[in-house]
């Protein structure tokens, strides 16, 4: 294929993330008397907040609104992230460079909502060495407050095509869920899947390509590259 774009997730692809959303959801819910698994919390990673807390009212029959548990969520996973010591996955930056030096557009298409990519990618570039805007840095950012259904569905990634200018099948995505590959494969663009600490264990089978790293992964993207 020829690549034109690279489009990165953001949880768990750029960083270790997911542990922090975990967290802040396992937090939350016990103030509610409930507690959480770990086997139940990996179950939500790469789902947006949304779902997660839809499914967990359900399941445990917690009343309180889904507005207000959404809201005190962001809340205190933005606290719990700023508080951290986030370090972006080795290889990350190399991507970066790799795309920019062969003129190849990068962007971002994550179901987390805006406000909060707005502070978890800028703290991620800095760890990466990045010292521009992030929204000049990559060529389109798309969020799950950009699109009515987010992943699995394939409307983030739609998008992303749309504002880069660049057809599906030229765009590469970097995905380490299982709703990020589906969403990328169903948007028909080629996907390497990265496995993450809470995805290692998953069917990811629907990816072209699964790697253990992004240095891994990065050496695909060579090697498609050159074909």
């Amino acid at each position: 294929m020829k690549i034109k774009a690279i489009i990165f997730d953001v949880d768990g692809l750029m960083a270790d993330t997911e542990f922090y959303h975990c967290e802040s959801v396992k937090k939350l819910m016990s103030s509610y008397g409930v507690k959480l698994s770990r086997a139940y919390l990996v179950k939500t990673v790469g789902v947006s907040s949304k779902n997660n807390f839809i499914k967990i009212k359900k399941d445990f029959g917690v009343t309180e609104s889904l507005k207000k548990l959404l809201a005190a969520r962001e809340k205190l996973y933005l606290k719990i992230i700023k508080a951290s010591d986030i370090k972006v996955f080795p290889g990350l930056k190399d991507i970066f460079e790799y795309a920019k030096k062969k003129g190849i557009k990068i962007a971002v298409g994550s179901s987390s909502i805006k406000a909060q990519i707005d502070v978890v990618v800028p703290l991620l570039m800095k760890s990466a060495g990045v010292r521009i805007s992030y929204r000049k840095y990559f060529n389109a950012v798309v969020t799950g407050s950009d699109v009515k259904n987010t992943k699995p569905a394939p409307d983030i990634y739609k998008l992303v095509s749309k504002k880069l200018g660049v057809e599906p099948e030229n765009c590469l995505v970097l995905e380490d869920s299982v709703s990020g590959v589906k969403a990328a494969k169903a948007a028909k663009m080629f996907c390497i899947a990265v496995k993450s600490e809470y995805t290692k264990n998953k069917d990811l089978v629907r990816a072209d390509v699964i790697v253990n790293n992004l240095e891994k992964a990065l050496k695909k993207i060579i090697k498609i590259g050159e074909k």
